[in-house]
């Protein structure tokens, strides 16, 4: 097994690039558009259209955006800023967190009032994590950890395509449309289908494959994808809450393995980063 060091910071002498100060100053715009967009959600009542429980839906992602997506963001853009090479890989997760959260406000068929908003999160997102990206130190080498947290993303994968690909089948084969935990429409229930699976499950995979294989970029790679795909964990239990709250019938507050993935998805992160330095 490769033991070699790994590296929890930039070098001192390692001057941030003009790719990595351009995403800074990308995320930071992207912070205060999602707190615009965010907060209007909630506010204005009227800023959404459809079912109860969709616009539940919204105003719950909204709740749990505001309260912890920009925070997260916010410190480990911070982080990445003073140097840390951990911040660096859960800010790249957070800006992943926020380019998907926001395609679901995107590719909604309903507009809403901020809809060039809603556009311009998911633009800014998708430039600074490139420039990030560009712009990295992958220093890092193989832990024990890397494998079993590669074969958790591996296994979220194969659940989540398996899930998705009965109820697929099941359409083509008897006409039954897919259903959902929440009952939104069937337009929700495609645009939510599409994203997992040209989004969610891609990346589970190439982190999970990588991580196997013990590579720096798993290792950056799966950090980034179990903080962006567990953070936005938090946004299904505010939205489930929210609809709820909303009377919608059917939908319990919370259910006892909604925790579950968040929770296996924190330890992996805490697995990768909460070492202390070797050597």
């Amino acid at each position: 097994m490769d033991t070699t060091p790994v590296s929890l910071t930039r070098p001192p002498r390692t001057r941030p690039g003009p790719r990595l100060r351009a995403a800074w100053w990308l995320s930071g715009l992207v912070a205060v558009l999602t707190v615009v967009a965010a907060s209007a959600g909630l506010l204005d009542e009227g800023l959404y259209s459809g079912p109860t429980a969709l616009i539940a839906r919204f105003r719950g992602n909204d709740m749990a955006t505001l309260v912890a997506g920009v925070p997260l963001l916010s410190v480990a853009l911070t982080a990445s800023v003073r140097g840390s090479a951990r911040g660096d890989l859960v800010w790249a997760g957070m800006l992943g967190y926020s380019i998907y959260n926001y395609a679901y406000y995107v590719y909604d068929p309903a507009f809403t009032d901020l809809f060039l908003v809603h556009v311009a999160i998911v633009v800014l997102s998708a430039a600074s994590l490139g420039l990030a990206l560009t712009d990295l130190d992958l220093t890092t080498r193989a832990r024990t950890a890397m494998r079993w947290v590669g074969g958790l993303l591996l296994l979220l994968a194969v659940t989540l395509t398996g899930m998705y690909g009965v109820s697929l089948v099941r359409l083509a084969v008897t006409g039954a449309p897919p259903m959902d935990v929440l009952p939104l429409p069937q337009a929700q229930v495609h645009l939510g289908m599409a994203l997992d699976l040209t989004m969610v499950v891609p990346t589970l995979v190439l982190a999970g494959v990588l991580l196997w294989r013990r590579t720096a970029w798993g290792y950056a790679l799966g950090v980034a994808t179990c903080v962006y795909v567990g953070a936005y964990q938090l946004n299904y239990l505010m939205a489930r809450y929210f609809v709820a709250q909303a009377g919608v019938p059917g939908v319990a507050y919370a259910e006892p393995l909604d925790l579950l993935i968040p929770a296996l998805l924190l330890t992996g992160v805490l697995a990768l980063v909460g070492h202390r330095r070797e050597g």
